[in-house]
């Protein structure tokens, strides 16, 4: 606006030109009102582009630059709990063996630890999103079958000969068929002492073997039934017992199973501490074969122990003659063998004396992968309940997820936004004349307003002299008596203020003098 005061140029065209700065509808109402009295069209149009533009820059300016949120990553160590624990510190295994129904009873619980048989540890944390990597342990066991096996049942004791003087000395009661059990067991000699083997089970199910195999390893032990008359008379009962009872042979067979551990690693999640991927280490062995020599350590004996002095689970099974037989609470809920199967058949056979018949065949890799969860569940729950051992604590390496924030640049706006500044800058370089400054640059008034009009017309003759004529003061009217040359920038005339004097006085009368000047302030 500077520039055009300083310039002579029509007074019509000052006047668009203060009208169009004042907002982009102005401009544009400015730029149709050439079509009828052209007076500064290429003007108006750069005032409404500069205009547009900042309307270009005011919308573009809130989505040029934008904080987008992302998932990252960062490695960092988290504290753990030892899943694994020393199971040779064990100082009251019933505690710890009467949990195990817990798992066994649950099928579908996920605890956080273990998986399968696999131990592993779990981080104290579950507030953050990320993947640790943990150490693990893999318990493995590898069964085979105890030949030449010697059993009294009156005297609960099986005995077999390892050769070099050592023996194998057990402590048995005859088991009902298709059952499983733990048994205590001791090697040695009567010179040199006894100390415990490990995991030595007693099996009456069946087993795949060939017969010549089955001669060797098979220990027969007599079970007596009652027969169907019996339990329809009681007097019979009472007198005849003897001679009622009718007895069958269980094919019992003594399992040792040897263990072993490997260390490894698992990916856990660490807001739920379950592996992303469990897997279990198979169990090769798919053959029963015999075995005489075996591992054993202080810590698969310790084991052994304690899985043969549990608790008693509450299920006797007694024959005939008054026998009674009780499986633990291990061998009771042993993974994959539960007795409640058992159960009904007993029945069956004390009330209705149907024989004891094996219904089930038992394959090697089924034992092997039983009794290695069933470590596992042990070491688990040994490190997790009150009275069983304190796990220790370790250090794990985790990829943790945080949330970061990125500066993003949108680059459609950005073009939009770099355009309309450029043309700004070459618009207000043009305007204003940046590069052409000159000495009579000074206008007399900064502004085209209301007072600034009145000024001008009291100072300028010929402003006066141009619209005196207009009758009806309409904006085309006022357009076309204002199509003289001004320039504002010349030095006003002082013998030109006596006219325009008395024009304000007349005007001034017209408004009136009852409100005052408050009308003009």
């Amino acid at each position: 606006m500077s520039r055009a005061l300083v310039r002579r140029l029509k007074l019509t065209t000052i006047h668009d030109i203060s009208n169009a700065w004042a907002g982009l509808g102005s401009a544009l109402s400015s730029v149709c009102k050439q079509t009828h009295k052209p007076a500064s069209l290429w003007a108006t149009i750069a005032v409404t582009t500069y205009l547009l533009c900042i309307s270009v820059l005011h919308v573009t300016s809130s989505t040029l630059i934008q904080f987008q949120t992302f998932n990252s990553s960062m490695t960092t160590n988290v504290s753990t709990t030892l899943g694994w624990v020393d199971m040779t510190s064990s100082e009251n295994p019933v505690v710890i063996t009467a949990s195990l129904p817990v798992i066994s009873r649950f099928p579908g619980l996920v605890p956080a630890g273990i998986s399968n048989n696999i131990v592993y540890d779990t981080v104290q944390t579950s507030s953050v999103v990320g993947r640790a990597t943990v150490n693990a342990t893999t318990v493995i066991s590898s069964c085979g079958l105890l030949p030449n096996v010697t059993y009294s049942r009156d005297g609960g004791v099986a005995d077999a000969s390892l050769g070099n003087g050592k023996s194998v000395s057990m402590v048995v009661s005859s088991p009902w068929v298709d059952q499983i059990r733990v048994i205590p067991t001791y090697v040695g000699n009567a010179s040199q002492g006894y100390v415990p083997l490990g995991v030595m089970l007693t099996v009456s199910t069946s087993l795949e073997i060939k017969p010549s195999v089955q001669k060797e390893v098979a220990v027969p032990t007599i079970w007596e039934w009652p027969c169907a008359f019996a339990f329809w008379n009681v007097t019979a009962i009472t007198n005849l017992s003897t001679a009622l009872n009718q007895s069958s042979t269980i094919d019992v067979y003594f399992v040792q199973c040897s263990l072993s551990t490997n260390n490894t690693t698992v990916v856990i999640d660490m807001q739920t501490n379950t592996p992303e991927n469990p897997m279990p280490v198979p169990q090769l062995s798919t053959q029963w074969e015999e075995t005489l020599q075996w591992k054993s350590t202080n810590w698969s004996q310790k084991i052994g122990f304690i899985l043969s002095v549990a608790g008693d689970s509450g299920y006797p099974f007694m024959d005939g003659s008054g026998y009674a037989s009780e499986p633990s609470i291990v061998d009771e809920f042993r993974p994959y063998f539960h007795y409640h199967a058992t159960a009904m058949p007993y029945l069956r056979s004390f009330i209705l004396g149907e024989p004891p018949i094996s219904n089930f065949t038992l394959s090697l890799d089924k034992l092997e992968a039983a009794v290695a969860q069933t470590v596992a569940q042990l070491t688990w729950i040994a490190g997790r309940i009150d009275g069983g051992i304190q796990p220790d604590e370790g250090m794990a390496l985790a990829d943790v997820e945080v949330i970061a924030l990125r500066l993003n640049i949108t680059h459609l706006p950005l073009l939009f936004a770099t355009s309309a500044s450029a043309i700004m800058l070459g618009l207000a370089l043009h305007t204003t004349r940046a590069f052409h400054t000159s000495h009579n640059s000074q206008a007399s008034i900064s502004d085209i307003g209301v007072l600034q009009l009145l000024w001008l017309g009291y100072h300028l003759a010929s402003i006066h002299d141009a619209l005196k004529t207009v009758e009806h003061p309409t904006e085309a009217s006022l357009r076309r008596a204002g199509m003289i040359d001004v320039c504002f920038a010349s030095t006003t005339s002082r013998e030109e203020e006596p006219s325009m004097r008395s024009l304000i006085d007349s005007w001034s009368r017209s408004v009136g003098h009852d409100d005052g000047m408050s009308h003009w302030v």
